[in-house]
């Protein structure tokens, strides 16, 4: 079956409106959120506020893992 021009870029836009960008932001990796503990707790603010959409974001993941992270080394230090 051989498809018109015009079928067929209304075919390849309604396939581009399904996709959709997971991020309008770069996402940070666990050591840029360890360096920038601002930016850490306002991630981790949004991520908890609705877990239900951003939990197991990229984002999310790599700000709790920097959260995990700064945990252990406080308590580490706590120990000396």
């Amino acid at each position: 079956m051989r498809m018109r021009p015009p079928a067929l870029l209304l075919a390849f836009a309604i396939a581009l409106s399904g996709c959709e960008e997971t991020s309008k932001t770069e996402t940070k990796t666990v050591g840029w959120f360890l360096d920038h503990r601002n930016e850490l707790d306002t991630v981790l603010n949004a991520c908890g506020e609705n877990p239900g959409e951003l939990g197991r974001t990229p984002q999310c993941v790599n700000a709790n893992e920097a959260r995990n992270k700064l945990t252990v080394q406080e308590m580490e230090d706590a120990l000396k």
